[in-house]
């Protein structure tokens, strides 16, 4: 349970955090800003906190308890402080200094009228100092943390074959870096940085799902480069999800009688358990689809569960439309499990706390037809046929490169399908040899 202390003290932390981050009010925030806070966090103290935990240490996601000391260490040395304890023990305010010291002041000369000039110069004198060490303490923070130029430093990447996984090698050039604190991050998730060579040029890192990644060059806290990187899938990629490799299966053989799925038995044959906790099966494809923008397109596909057992009794499913640099998730689940989910659209989010997501609820274990269709940035989320949420989408349009789907245990898809505006396909597999489509230039950027 948390004190009545902790939660000031914490929410002054917040506050703190939310006045650095520049943001805006973090009731405002979206997925987003809390993946750019934790990286941020990442890049100052080197610890990576989950968006989840964020999210639960603002209050978006309902956890009664104090967040660990790992956690509350990380979120003070973002603001400045050594530790959490020394955070509490600091004034929450500082506006009543200059007070206190004209106070102290006049106690120390009152009734002291013989003594009162030789105080009074040595007080003046000491404040001069005091300020002069002040000043001299921020002009030595602001020279070491000042802003660096982007164009003092060069970052590219190319990966080295076709297919999952895939290296890729990182040529960088970051001489003109002030202290050896370089790292080269695969993607926005902060736990994907490496430490490199401050006076290094190459670095090689493996990629195991394919996707579109934006990698990054840091500096100290500070982000002085980013490259975009296409890694296609060459096909259906299928895995079961875990660190730091995934268990892979081929398409192929997990393709049979027109649907795209993995067995609870195949999964258990590679010595995977299946419970307590059940592990998450994904389906993805990735490739660069040619004229198909995310404000306006149509996505098709039917689906289903193929595990209910235990604590998958939610059967919780996710749809990823993947885009250059932004994405969609649309989530699914029993209907007695809607309370749990939320919903992301290219720069709208909502969660089931506060927004009826109840028409993502179905019966998972017979066949679920979704359709997501985008005019005009005007998004409307269907299920079974009735609209489950709509919303404006408030970016700017970016192209759609892929779909993926994690089923929490396993589960198949029957087809998947995206069309233009125009009503022509960009991407169509029913998952019979004969009924792959794909427009004329997807290819590999």
């Amino acid at each position: 349970m948390v004190t009545h202390e902790e939660d000031q003290t914490l929410a002054r932390c917040r506050r703190l955090i939310e006045e650095k981050l520049g943001r805006g009010r973090s009731e405002e925030w979206v997925t987003q800003d809390f993946e750019h806070l934790s990286e941020l966090i990442a890049a100052k103290t080197g610890v990576s906190l989950s968006i989840t935990t964020l999210k639960r240490v603002w209050g978006r996601v309902k956890y009664e308890s104090v967040p660990t000391a790992t956690t509350l260490t990380a979120l003070v040395q973002f603001i400045g402080y050594e530790n959490w304890q020394q955070f509490k023990s600091a004034a929450p305010v500082m506006a009543g200094s200059s007070d206190q010291a004209e106070k102290l002041l006049v106690d120390l000369t009152k009734g002291r009228s013989a003594k009162q000039p030789v105080a009074r110069r040595w007080l003046v004198g000491f404040s001069i100092l005091s300020g002069l060490m002040v000043l001299l303490v921020f002009l030595l923070s602001y020279e070491h943390h000042k802003p660096l130029s982007p164009e003092d430093f060069t970052f590219s990447c190319q990966p080295v074959t076709t297919g999952i996984p895939n290296s890729v090698v990182f040529h960088y050039d970051a001489m003109a870096s002030p202290t050896d604190s370089v790292f080269i991050q695969q993607s926005w998730d902060p736990s994907r940085r490496q430490l490199v060579p401050k006076n290094g040029h190459e670095h090689t890192s493996i990629y195991y799902h394919p996707g579109y990644f934006r990698a990054k060059l840091v500096v100290g806290d500070q982000l002085v480069q980013e490259h975009n990187l296409l890694i296609p899938s060459a096909g259906w990629h299928v895995a079961v999800m875990q660190e730091p490799v995934p268990v892979y299966f081929a398409a192929k053989e997990s393709i049979r009688n027109g649907v795209l799925g993995v067995t609870v038995e195949e999964i258990q044959r590679q010595h995977i358990l299946m419970q307590p906790k059940p592990p998450t099966t994904r389906f993805r494809y990735v490739r660069d689809f040619e004229r198909l923008p995310n404000d306006n397109f149509t996505l098709e596909t039917r689906l289903k569960s193929n595990f209910k057992q235990g604590s998958s009794i939610c059967q919780h499913v996710g749809i990823t439309i993947l885009c250059k640099n932004e994405y969609f998730h649309i989530p699914l689940s029993a209907k007695g499990c809607v309370g749990g989910l939320d919903i992301y659209l290219a720069g709208h989010s909502a969660d089931a706390r506060h927004t009826n997501l109840s028409g993502f609820g179905a019966d998972l274990s017979e066949w679920v037809d979704v359709r997501c269709y985008v005019r005009n940035k005007q998004v409307q989320v269907f299920v079974n046929g009735q609209q489950a949420y709509e919303a404006i989408i408030p970016t700017e349009a970016k192209d759609v490169v892929g779909i993926s789907y994690d089923f929490e245990g396993t589960g198949s898809i029957d087809f998947v399908r995206f069309s233009r505006a125009d009503g022509t396909v960009a991407f169509e597999d029913s998952f019979d040899s004969l009924t792959l489509t794909t427009t004329k230039g997807l290819g590999n950027d």
